[in-house]
């Protein structure tokens, strides 16, 4: 395992590398973004730590380079005096905000650290060690040798691969570092939404990333167990047949997936639209152009990232620029250009990227379709039914005035479409207010998406059966950050005037009291599956369950080069399969096929590797030159190998460099 001294001087790196990027930025924001601008300096300079990096590593250079630019931009702040004490000490609480969010799910990674066979955990850990072995773009695939990373969306691996080679971690614990820096993230930029739009209670807009789905309580009393009531509360529209994750899920589930990997940045835009919204009018000359900047960063990270959240976010900014662009600027076609700037400077922004994603097989996407069984109204409800409360009680004027309004959704039930029903609903309460408020802006917006869902998916690889998984998950858990933000922001109104007379020291004490329950309710609620804790190293827990493989991982750590090729156990995803490489981050033959098949286009390259993979195991005659086919360097044979292969090796040819009990690692004699 990897000592705690190592680990804890991983942290407090990490730590200062994101705390130097925020503060060099900070003076750089305040013109566009004024009092928000300390606190979303923490996002907004980690998306220019990865835009510069990936540069630079398409270029060729070290990606530590990428800290000269943070440098120069700190240096030349202080040399115009653009950093002043007092301002600094009032800005504080976003510091605190930012610590307290990191330390809160960084408790719940050291309770439950483990890369295991769940979920894609041992994906997102591979992707990750293969970047952190060699920054290069594009990043080598470590399950597919001889090829790259082109044909997924690897961004959030590289931003957090980067951040672990400037704070010299290994991947093991860098990936448990993913998780919290992403909640930390997020927080803030919820916060900033809060302080933006709310004059008290700003906190309260962090709550989307906490708060559970209605069927979370309902499994609670049904199903067997926490975890198991964790997890059916995530597969609940569709009989299971989709996927419907909220935040406080995935924060907990410990995957550090593409589209937890994007959240933050979801937020952050959002934020950045509210600014729109609220600040245009405000904004003078170059200002504007500086916002637009900060969106286009924003907006063109996101298909690098999780390529899904894109499809929603473009639409929703060319709502609110023209919704803005009306209001603000007398819809004058000579104002138009700011607007028309964000989705060209965001597409120019990761060009190569795109280029590059397309090029190699383009997208599993086949186009919009018809849903043919939309949602049921009460799984429907068991996902958004916080969201809809808010929304009903906010129209309840509305509704005393127009309560025809209540048979809308009665009526389209009565042709299956019940849960759109629901949504047309709250949509026609909110538009009925006749107000030009964010909330009400984003409640309708997000509502528009559900609706959408309920009409159209987009067609991918996952079969008939699954037709509508990735549509359900992936625009549901953006429709969550949207209508989160709309609920919570009138939630917050409701309450302006409530606990005023509090003290700030005990506000603090409740905050506290807040932290240490969230802390306690996270680490025993959190989805460790019964692997020990107890570190952030997370492959320490191989050391007990399978000691061979972990002493041949910590053999292989110490003598392989990045380039090394590795030849191990081919088999399926979400099995333990294509562990070496995923601790390792070295490339493998072939690793989970399922993903591999998923990825690429035909399998019968994918099938040829598995075949030939065991017959480097099993035929004595074709090791060697099959090894020399792919530029395998080792060859690993441990338990799973035995398991599955009837191993038998020419070792004439071979030299044993590595062996223990239950593991023996060859080379080519």
């Amino acid at each position: 395992m990897i000592s705690i001294e190592s680990q804890i001087l991983t942290v407090i790196l990490w730590l200062v590398v994101i705390k130097f990027c925020q503060i060099t930025l900070y003076p750089y924001l305040k013109p566009a973004l004024g009092k928000i601008s300390y606190g979303l300096a923490y996002p907004v300079g980690i998306l220019l730590l990865t835009i510069v990096s990936w540069y630079l590593g398409l270029s060729g250079l070290p990606v530590q380079l990428v800290l000269i630019l943070f440098a120069a931009l700190g240096g030349f702040a202080l040399y115009k005096k653009q950093y002043q004490k007092d301002d600094l000490k009032n800005q504080i609480t976003w510091d605190i905000l930012f610590l307290l969010a990191f330390a809160l799910l960084l408790t719940v990674r050291w309770f439950s650290p483990g890369i295991i066979p769940s979920g894609e955990k041992f994906m997102d850990a591979a992707f990750l060690g293969s970047i952190m072995q060699n920054p290069v773009v594009t990043p080598t695939d470590p399950w597919f040798a001889g090829e790259n990373l082109n044909i997924y969306y690897y961004l959030g691996h590289w931003m957090m691969g980067v951040l672990g080679i400037l704070a010299l971690g290994t991947s093991t614990v860098v990936f448990n570092l993913m998780i919290p820096t992403i909640f930390a993230l997020a927080s803030v930029s919820s916060y900033a939404i809060g302080v933006l739009l709310l004059k008290r209670h700003q906190w309260i807009l962090m709550l989307v990333l906490i708060i559970p789905n209605a069927a979370l309580f309902w499994n609670a009393f049904t199903s067997g167990g926490a975890v198991q009531a964790w997890w059916n509360s995530t597969r609940v529209i569709g009989n299971g047949v989709t996927i419907n994750e909220y935040p406080l899920f995935s924060f907990l589930w410990g995957d550090p997936h593409a589209h937890l990997l994007g959240c933050f940045n979801q937020l952050l835009f959002i934020c950045l639209l509210a600014v729109m919204m609220t600040r245009w009018q405000d904004l003078k000359g170059w200002r504007k152009y500086l916002l637009i900047g900060i969106l286009s960063l924003s907006l063109g990270t996101m298909p690098s990232m999780n390529s899904w959240d894109v499809l929603i976010y473009a639409g929703v900014y060319l709502v609110v620029a023209f919704m803005v662009w009306w209001r603000f600027d007398g819809h004058q076609f000579r104002k138009l250009l700011p607007f028309a700037l964000v989705p060209v400077l965001s597409i120019f922004s990761y060009a190569p990227f795109l280029y590059q994603m397309f090029t190699a097989g383009g997208s599993s996407i086949q186009g919009f379709f018809l849903v043919t069984t939309p949602s049921p109204v009460i799984e429907f409800l068991g996902v958004y039914l916080f969201f809809f409360v808010i929304f009903v009680i906010h129209g309840y004027s509305i509704l005393k005035k127009y309560p025809w309004l209540i048979a809308l959704p009665i009526i389209l039930g009565l042709f299956g479409y019940a849960s759109l029903g629901i949504a047309l609903f709250c949509i026609i309460l909110l538009l009925a207010k006749r107000e030009w408020q964010p909330e009400i802006i984003f409640g309708v917006i997000g509502l528009a998406i559900l609706i959408f869902m309920e009409i159209f998916y987009l067609k991918d690889y996952m079969g008939d059966t699954y037709y509508r998984m990735n549509t359900v998950f992936k625009f549901g858990f953006c429709a969550w950050f949207i209508l989160g933000t709309s609920s919570l922001v009138i939630l917050g109104k409701w309450f302006r005037n409530r606990f005023t007379r509090l003290k700030q020291k005990h506000m603090l004490a409740a905050a506290c009291v807040v932290f240490v329950c969230l802390a306690g309710l996270f680490v025993m609620g959190g989805i460790n599956l019964g692997y020990p804790g107890g570190t952030l190293d997370g492959g320490a827990w191989l050391e007990t369950s399978h000691p061979g493989d972990y002493e041949g991982i910590q053999y292989l750590q110490s003598v392989a080069l990045p380039s090394d090729i590795i030849v191990e156990a081919a088999g399926t995803s979400y099995t333990y399969s294509s562990r070496i490489s995923t601790m390792t981050g070295l490339t493998t033959i072939i690793g989970w096929t399922g993903h591999e098949v998923g990825w690429r286009t035909g399998v019968g390259d994918i099938s040829a590797r598995m075949a030939d993979v065991k017959s480097i195991y099993e035929d004595p005659a074709q090791t060697v030159s099959l090894m020399n086919k792919y530029g395998a360097t080792y060859l690993f044979v441990g338990e799973l190998e035995q398991e599955i292969y009837t191993v038998n090796l020419p070792l004439q040819d071979l030299v044993n460099v590595f062996s223990s009990d239950d593991a023996d690692i060859y080379q080519i004699r």
